[in-house]
Formats: structure tokens, C-alpha cells, sequence
């Protein structure tokens, strides 16, 4: 999980203001563009688990990082909104599963900080917690879920080849092109 730096674009702006929406439906018009707009924001990856996302239509939806249900102000908040995978398993339909209103504030939430400091990634692929802020976010968006965790490990794997062909940490993580926290740890430790 990667900080992200986020800027209302102006039709969702304009849309807002001149529409005047009140529920979620009420943007169906712009939301493939705001989608798009907030996927290219994050660099093509999922905001919590930072896997890529090819096609944004089909794998990836926008998430309200405070629920609608739990923060109904916040459903056009523009720094609410992130794209995130569509796995049942993690990601943001994992969190919405299992989170309580007033447990928000335990979450590292992607807008506000950096998850560096509270979790630290392996080359097995796993997720540890250094504090409970960073133990509450690995839990409730079931970042240790296994198929996730394969996934970085053989991302970690691949990351062990990079460095022995003296590739840049720049280079390796656009060539790996997901796991961006993860791969820059990782690098670091073993450069």
C-alpha cells in the first residue's frame, strides 16, 4: 500500500456541482472516466494490495475508503474515492466485509500516509505488522491472503535477478510493474 496523491479532476468537479447528485447512481454518466482518472492517479494498481490492473472495467472498481453506509457525507468526497481490485478475498471488498464504523482511524488510509512504518513486506511475500495501526490494515484488507502472498513472492523472486543483472530500483519496479512498496523495500535490503 503506497501513499497517493490525489486531485479532484475538473468534470468530476463540475459534474458534482452542477448535478448536484445524491446518491451514488447519480454519477453513473462520468464514472468510467472517474475510474480511469483515479486508476491512472494510482499508476495503474490497486490502491491496497498494489496489484496491476490492465482493464479497468472489468477488474477494478472505485472504492469509498469510508464506507457510504458507515460515512454517507463522504460518498462524492473525491479523497474518498480509490480504485481497488475486485477480489472477494482482499482489497477493498474484504475491508467492507468486515470493518466497523468506528474503526477507520486503526487503518493506514492511502490519501493520509505512507504504510512505511507500519508494515514491512518479506520475500515470501508476506505482510508483517510493525505497529497496530499496520496490523489492523493487513488484517482487514486480508493482505496475507494467499494468493496475494504467492503472487509477491514471485515478484521478490524475480527481484533477486534484477539486482544481480545491476538493473536501477527504478528500473526494476517499472519493469515489474506491481508490488511498488514491496519492491523498493526489498531492493533496498538486498542492494
Amino acid at each position: 500500500m503506497k501513499r497517493i496523491d490525489k486531485e479532484a479532476p475538473s468534470f468530476f468537479s463540475a459534474y458534482i456541482r452542477e448535478n448536484k447528485p445524491e446518491r451514488w447512481e447519480d454519477i453513473t454518466p462520468i464514472r468510467a472516466d472517474l475510474r480511469a482518472h483515479i486508476l491512472n492517479e494510482q499508476e495503474g494498481v490497486c490502491a491496497y494490495t498494489e496489484i496491476r490492473l490492465p482493464d479497468f472495467n472489468k477488474n477494478c472498481h472505485i472504492d469509498h475508503f469510508r464506507k457510504r453506509d458507515h460515512f454517507p457525507k463522504l460518498t462524492f468526497d473525491y479523497a474518498n474515492l480509490l480504485v481497488s481490485c475486485n477480489s472477494e478475498e482482499y482489497g477493498a471488498k474484504h475491508k467492507d466485509k468486515v470493518i466497523t464504523s468506528g474503526e477507520y482511524g486503526d487503518l493506514i488510509n492511502p490519501v493520509e500516509e505512507s504504510a512505511a512504518g507500519h508494515i514491512e513486506f518479506t520475500s515470501t511475500g508476506k505482510v508483517n505488522p510493525l505497529t497496530a495501526k499496520g496490523e489492523k490494515t493487513i488484517t482487514t484488507f486480508n493482505l496475507n491472503a494467499k494468493s496475494l502472498t504467492e503472487r509477491r513472492k514471485d515478484k521478490a523472486f524475480c527481484l533477486s535477478y534484477y539486482i544481480k543483472d545491476e538493473f536501477t530500483e527504478d528500473d526494476i519496479v517499472q519493469s515489474i510493474g506491481e508490488f511498488e512498496t514491496m519492491i523498493r523495500q526489498l531492493y533496498r535490503e538486498m542492494a
